[in-house]
This record gives C-alpha cells, structure tokens and sequence, in this order.
C-alpha cells in the first residue's frame, strides 16, 4: 500500500489507548480481520470501520475493529 493514512490510525490509537487486548464486538469479525493477507480488503475492513463508529451505539468496538485492521496489515506487510 502506498499510501499511508496518518489521521485514522493516529485516532485510533487515540481512541483505543494506543492499543490493548480489548475485543469487544463479533468473534466473526476478527476472524475474518486475522483471515486477510489482502491489503486493500483489510483496508477496507478499516473504512468500513471507521465509517460505522459515528452510527454506533457503541464506537468501541468500531474502533477494536479498526486496531485489529492495523495490527493484521502491519503483520502482512501493507505499509512497507
């Protein structure tokens, strides 16, 4: 991935306390997150993400989603 998108991760880093073990939310969801080696799919598993946390009754877990979006595109490599 080429592009890197400062604004999102550093509020999600923000918002998730930079980080942490907190998976609230769908078990499915991460999974399907940790089943991704495709970056512009975990990628926009993120958007999506981010997208739902202003609709959400609760945008904790939006942002969990997030993290782990970031997490797996780190391990895969997308922001060499």
């Amino acid at each position: 991935m080429s592009t890197v998108r400062l604004a999102p991760f550093v509020a999600v880093l923000v918002l998730a306390g930079c980080g942490g073990d907190d998976q609230s939310g769908s078990p499915d969801v991460y999974a399907r997150i940790a089943s991704l080696t495709d970056c512009s799919a975990l990628q926009q598993e993120f958007d999506q993400a981010e997208a739902n946390r202003s609709i959400s009754r609760d945008p904790s877990i939006q942002t969990s989603y997030m993290v782990a979006a970031d997490e797996r595109m780190r391990e895969v490599g997308c922001y060499r």
